[in-house]
This record gives C-alpha cells, sequence and structure tokens, in this order.
C-alpha cells in the first residue's frame, strides 16, 4: 500500500523541479549567405521640359488672377493667356489721386494764408509810413516852441517806428521763407503720389499677359508645388507658365529624404508613365538637391529633388506635367554577403553582429559596406553559413535566463 505514494511524491518532486527552470529564450537566427545585392531606390515625379521660355508676371506689385487660359492648349505668340484683376488697383489709384486733391487744396489753403498775411504786413507797414511823415512834420526840437520833455518824446516816437518798420520787414521775409518751405513739402508729397498714380497706370495697362512664343502652353509651380489659379496672388517677375520645348523633355523626381542613399548624378533611372504603364523610358540622373525641403504645404516630409533626362523620344505620351514612376539604379546587383539591417549593432565607430557558436550567441565585429532599404553588405568579419542574430533586444534576454 506504501508504494503509490512514493510514486505519486516522486512525480510531485519531478514536476516542481521542472517549474522552478526558467524557460528557455529563443532568439530568431538569420543565416547568412551570398546573394544579389543591388540599390534601388523608388521615385515619384512628372515630366517637364529642360528647355523652356517662361512667362514671367508684369509689373511691380502684387496682383490677383481673375482669368487663366486652359492648360496644355495650343497658344500662338501675342496670346492672352492671363488677366489680373483690376479692381484693388483701381481703387488703390482712385486713392492716391483724392491724396493728390487734398495736397491741392492744401497749397491753395497756403496761398491764401501767405496772401493774407502779406497783406497785413503791408498794411502795418503803410500805417507806419503814414506815423513816419507825420513825425517828420510835427517834430521840432526848438526849446522856444516845445519843452524838453515833449522832444525827447517825439525822438522816442521816431525810434519806436523805425523798430516797427525793421520788425515788418523781417516779418515778410519770414513768412515768405515758411511759405516757400511748406510749399516744397506739399511738392514732394504731390510728386509722390503722382508717382504712385503713374505705377497704378502702368499697372493697368498690364493686366494682360501675353504669349510671347508660340507652343503649348504649361504652368509653372511655385516652391510650394502648387500651379497658378484664379483668385491668387502672383508676384511681380515670379514665372505665371512656359512655353516648353517638346524635343527636349526631362523628368523632375522626389525621393523621400530618409530612402535617398547615395544618389548621385550619372545613376541610370527607369522611367514609367502612369497614364501608360506599358511604355517604358530610361536615363540618367543630372542633378541631385544636396538638401531635401518639404513640397507640399502642410507636410512635413521632406524630399530630395532630383532631375533624369529621357533617352527615348515620343511626343505622342511624352508631354510636360504627365505623373510619372521611376527606378534610380545607385548599385547593379552583385553576389555579396548581406544581413538584415536590425542585426547590426553599432557602438561608436564599430559595427558588430551576434553569431550563433556551440548554441550561444558571441559578439562578433564585422565590416560593413553599402546598404540598401533592408540589407547591409559584410565585407570582413562573417562567412558563408553563419547564423546571426536578428535582434540584439533578443539576445540579451537569452544571454540573462
Amino acid at each position: 500500500m506504501r508504494l503509490p505514494t512514493f510514486v505519486t511524491l516522486g512525480l510531485l518532486i519531478t514536476g516542481l523541479t521542472a517549474c522552478s527552470q526558467p524557460p528557455k529564450s529563443i532568439t530568431p537566427v538569420y543565416t547568412v549567405t551570398e546573394k544579389a545585392f543591388g540599390i534601388t531606390i523608388e521615385a515619384q515625379g512628372e515630366i517637364e521640359a529642360a528647355d523652356a521660355k517662361k512667362i514671367i508676371a508684369p509689373g511691380r506689385r502684387p496682383m490677383m488672377i481673375a482669368w487663366l487660359a486652359p492648360e496644355n492648349t495650343q497658344v500662338q505668340a501675342g496670346d492672352v493667356i492671363a488677366r489680373f484683376d483690376a479692381e484693388q488697383i483701381t481703387r488703390s489709384k482712385r486713392e492716391e489721386e483724392f491724396a493728390m486733391l487734398k495736397i491741392q487744396q492744401d497749397i491753395i489753403k497756403s496761398n491764401a494764408a501767405q496772401s493774407q498775411e502779406k497783406q497785413d504786413i503791408l498794411s502795418e507797414q503803410a500805417f507806419v509810413a503814414q506815423e513816419f511823415a507825420f513825425v517828420d512834420k510835427f517834430a521840432i526840437d526848438d526849446l522856444r516852441l516845445y519843452s524838453q520833455l515833449e522832444i525827447i518824446d517825439t525822438l522816442q516816437n521816431r525810434d519806436f517806428l523805425e523798430a516797427k518798420d525793421e520788425f515788418l520787414d523781417w516779418k515778410e521775409d519770414s513768412v515768405l521763407e515758411q511759405h516757400a518751405s511748406e510749399m516744397s513739402v506739399l511738392d514732394i508729397k504731390k510728386k509722390g503720389f503722382a508717382a504712385k498714380v503713374k505705377r497704378y497706370d502702368a499697372a493697368l495697362s498690364q493686366l494682360e499677359v501675353k504669349a510671347s512664343h508660340s507652343g503649348l502652353l504649361v504652368y509653372v509651380k511655385d516652391r510650394r508645388g502648387e500651379k497658378p489659379a484664379v483668385g491668387n496672388t502672383v508676384f511681380p517677375g515670379s514665372p505665371i507658365a512656359q512655353i516648353p520645348n517638346l524635343d527636349n523633355l526631362q523628368t523632375k523626381l522626389y525621393v523621400q529624404a530618409n530612402d535617398a542613399i547615395d544618389l548621385a548624378t550619372g545613376q541610370n533611372v527607369d522611367i514609367v508613365l502612369d497614364a501608360f504603364p506599358e511604355r517604358k523610358f530610361t536615363g540618367k540622373l543630372t542633378k541631385v538637391a544636396k538638401f531635401p525641403r518639404s513640397i507640399a504645404r502642410g507636410n512635413p516630409i521632406k524630399f530630395y529633388e532630383l532631375n533624369a533626362d529621357i533617352e527615348q523620344s515620343d511626343i505622342r505620351v511624352l508631354q510636360p506635367g504627365r505623373k510619372v514612376s521611376a527606378k534610380i539604379h545607385v548599385k547593379s546587383p552583385t553576389p555579396s554577403l548581406v544581413v538584415p539591417l536590425q542585426s547590426v549593432i553599432y557602438d561608436q565607430e564599430d559595427s558588430f553582429v551576434w553569431v550563433e557558436q556551440n548554441g550561444e550567441f558571441v559578439k562578433t565585429p564585422v565590416t560593413t559596406g553599402r546598404k540598401n532599404l533592408y540589407f547591409i553588405e559584410v565585407t570582413a568579419g562573417l562567412s558563408n553559413g553563419d547564423n546571426i542574430a536578428l535582434s540584439a533586444l533578443n539576445v540579451t534576454q537569452g544571454a540573462d535566463s
């Protein structure tokens, strides 16, 4: 009767011992093999003319577009392609003309005030002249006729009249000088308003933009990637449209900054028209922007802008503005030892991977080469057939276990 009891106790102890052992950590591994490794970057963009005659917004002030000719239509030299709104310019011109009228009224008022002041001075000068005549006529310095005090009083009156006459001369000169200064200021203001009116007249005469050459009309995007539209404000000197040379087309491509790897001019590009996916074209990168930038308002994602020529020519399908998809061949596929990007650990300037040896993972230094979006070359430190850990975090957990 004791045998079952011992068996049950042994099984219980065995179970408790098994439960006390930590579970074995399983780390995903990758087997290093030699495979074709290349770098290809996808890009999106559109066709544009490498050579085009630009049509520039005229004038010297921003203007709002009131009408635009349809894009991608054939135009002749001299055809109107855009008209600007004249309401704001006309209103501004009337305001300046009204200001000129007010200045003219100020000039008339100033002339009238000067004439009145001059008339007052002339009246006082005439009165002083009469007083002089009276004093000279009746001023007698004979003590037998007048007392000494009366003679002194008469002489003082004459001195006062002389001082007053000098003051009136000074006042007349002062009035003339003050009036001349006021007229100079008013004249400067009047000339300023007249110059503005002249500029508005010039702007009104440039409300129509005409094509300088015959050809296909294509509107130009601004730095935010937006084309001109009715109601938009256009600044003077900025390009509105262009007449492209259809015999010399290129592609303008955009690559996300995070995907741009080793881009350089001269790299081969495969181009596919979105509207004609069966048509494929080839070319080479001719320009790579030095810095990425945002290409859409409100979109924080930055892109590198590229240009690639088109080696084939077919004006039936290659039209400016048509969207394209492209593949940029940065590196042609060649046999190489490659590992996933996430398997490489970086410590300052050194690179490591975790290599499986006898059931354990050993931190092994490696020398890396070029990389694409998923893999990186290993030029030294690994051999064909080695097993490496895919994640450094999992390896650490396995070692601790």
